[in-house]
């Protein structure tokens, strides 16, 4: 009996995508190779995307007040299970570029996502790079005529949706400019149009981009200048970190306000800060940051502890206040003290520490079980002994996947659980050759290899 065969219908393309969208990530890159139409299909429907979105924190980079490079702070586990080590001094950077020679001063200027945005302070060279790679892009100045080449740059990254991303640079230094304005103390501050610059990846240029104003204004000229006027505030970054959120830059100004640039339809608003202006010329510090359910804002005076989640509905904004906590001193020192009895430095090590020939052994903490691998200890029930209270706490972060605050004092690192007031020792935070303190600090999240993209 003669059979026939025949082709099997194709499947309409929601179905295939489904069916695709069910595949491991390695199985789903291969699929794009069977043929054009799949190839169309895995990339018009973004079905990879989120697969490089990162999951877990690496590590931290920090640049330090008295070294020209910046640092990598993180487990050793990490740099041996979960990937390549990363290189915190960005090496292959600055070896590739020959006319880095002779000049110092470099820094992590930004994180987004699994990219760094990285400087050289001398010039103002900016490079996006991905650590995990070590791939990296070097992008042209801005043209002369829009501005300044070393105003702080933002960066901006989501693989969800695109595999673009986009620099953002002021063009004018707007604290200067209150200080050129003076005469009009009675003007509105910020202006109603603020010019940036924006590179773009996918044009490979520079831009000029007025983001307009909505809503009023933070205060007058009048109001900034007074606030300038202060030791506390200058004395401090004017840019206080930025987080990016559901398609907004979210930019901490001073402690004074925070600046939501739409990135869709060029507009911003002002977001008054939960902190008033006699809590900041009190020295109160505080932080901008993105955490498990969106932006943060986190204020520190002496050893009280305020976290606020930003909420946002119908172009109203509002901080609700989230932990509210004064810390302990001997609470502090003792899950420190402790751990380090049994463990030394602690189960996160600088980048530096395998380059002075030191090892370190007995450590292995994935991030995935964090919760349960190192000691707690509840900061207000302790009953340990240990030192003096340290007089001066910094944030160096939040974790992005949990409700987990990264906090610092005299080169002591902990976790910080603000759901149970549970406390990690995470490490020592200096390493042996530099005597003074973190300015900037970013948490890094890994993403993908991005070659075919430029990264």
């Amino acid at each position: 009996m003669e059979t026939t065969s025949a082709a099997l219908p194709a499947l309409p393309d929601d179905v295939l995508a489904t069916v695709l969208g069910r595949l491991p990530t390695c199985t789903l890159a291969a699929s794009r190779c069977v043929c054009q139409a799949w190839r169309g299909l895995v990339d018009e429907r973004q079905l990879l995307l989120p697969r490089l979105l990162p999951h877990s924190v690496r590590g931290i980079f920090a640049n330090y007040i008295d070294h020209q490079r910046p640092h990598f702070f993180a487990r050793p586990a990490s740099w041996t299970t979960v990937g390549p080590q990363i290189d915190g001094e960005f090496s292959y950077v600055v070896a590739a570029e020959n006319n880095h020679q002779g000049r110092k001063q470099f820094k992590v200027e930004d994180h987004c996502n699994g990219l760094v945005l990285y400087r050289d302070d001398g010039r103002g060279d900016l490079y996006v790079c991905n650590p995990v790679a070590r791939q990296w892009v070097h992008l042209p100045f801005p043209p002369k005529e829009m501005g300044r080449r070393k105003s702080r740059a933002f960066l901006v990254f989501n693989p969800a949706t695109s595999l673009n991303y986009i620099v953002l640079m002021p063009s004018h230094d707007l604290g200067k400019e209150i200080w050129l304005t003076n005469e009009h103390g009675d003007t509105e501050w910020p202006p109603s149009r603020w010019t940036w610059c924006v590179f773009s990846s996918k044009t490979k240029r520079w831009k000029e981009r007025v983001f307009v104003r909505e809503g009023k204004a933070a205060g007058t000229i009048a109001d900034m200048l007074r606030v300038m006027e202060t030791v506390s505030y200058v004395t401090v970054s004017p840019w206080r970190y930025a987080a990016y959120w559901q398609g907004a830059l979210y930019i901490h100004c001073h402690g004074e306000y925070v600046s939501r640039l739409s990135l869709t339809d060029l507009k911003y608003r002002i977001i008054e800060s939960p902190i008033d202006r006699m809590e900041w010329y009190n020295k109160v510090r505080s932080f901008l940051g993105r955490s498990k359910e969106g932006i943060y804002f986190a204020a520190i005076h002496k050893c009280h502890l305020r976290v606020w989640i930003l909420n946002e509905w119908h172009g109203r904004t509002q901080w609700v206040l989230k932990h509210d906590r004064v810390l302990k001193p001997r609470d502090w020192w003792s899950v420190a003290i402790s751990y380090q009895q049994i463990n030394g430095e602690g189960p996160w090590i600088w980048d530096d520490f395998y380059g002075n020939g030191k090892e370190k052994n007995g450590i292995d903490w994935s991030s995935d079980d964090d919760d349960n691998s190192i000691p707690t200890c509840d900061w207000e029930n302790t009953k340990h002994g240990g030192g003096e209270y340290p007089g001066y706490l910094v944030v160096l972060g939040f974790n992005p996947y949990k409700e987990v605050i990264f906090l610092a004092s005299h080169s002591v690192v902990v976790a910080y659980h603000l759901n149970n007031s549970k406390v990690q020792f995470l490490g020592i935070l200096k390493p042996s050759t530099h005597e003074f303190g973190v300015y900037d600090s970013f948490v890094y999240t890994p993403c993908q290899s991005l070659r075919r993209h430029g990264l």
